[in-house]
């Protein structure tokens, strides 16, 4: 495996960490909220979880005190980063997307919370 190759499967590693403590987040203020509010980033967060092949609902076992906008916001940086074929260029470019749409109804459902 050449050098290139082994930085790209870490950005890769670290996005898939990095959603992956996003949606565990999620999913703990879900189970708190009474309203059921969170429901409304369900799609995203799926959407997210199929193209990283994260299962959504696993047993996370690390720190949940992060903000998961910020998170995923981390995550689009780095995704775009990602050195893929031509081939897989629309899966890069949806990655993105998905990180940020989630990212962006979290905050709507987490400010629209505060108020």
């Amino acid at each position: 495996m050449d050098e290139k190759t082994a930085n790209g499967d870490d950005v890769r590693r670290r996005v898939v960490e990095l959603a992956t403590r996003a949606e565990a987040i999620v999913e703990a203020l879900e189970a708190k909220a009474a309203d059921g509010r969170w429901a409304m980033t369900a799609f995203s967060r799926y959407r997210l979880c199929e193209l990283l092949d994260v299962m959504p609902y696993d047993r996370y076992e690390g720190e949940l005190e992060d903000d998961p906008a910020a998170l995923l916001d981390e995550a689009a940086g780095l995704a775009d980063q990602i050195d893929v074929s031509i081939e897989d260029l629309s899966w890069r470019l949806a990655l993105g997307d998905a990180l940020r749409t989630a990212a962006g109804d979290i905050r709507r459902v987490r400010d629209a919370g505060d108020v």
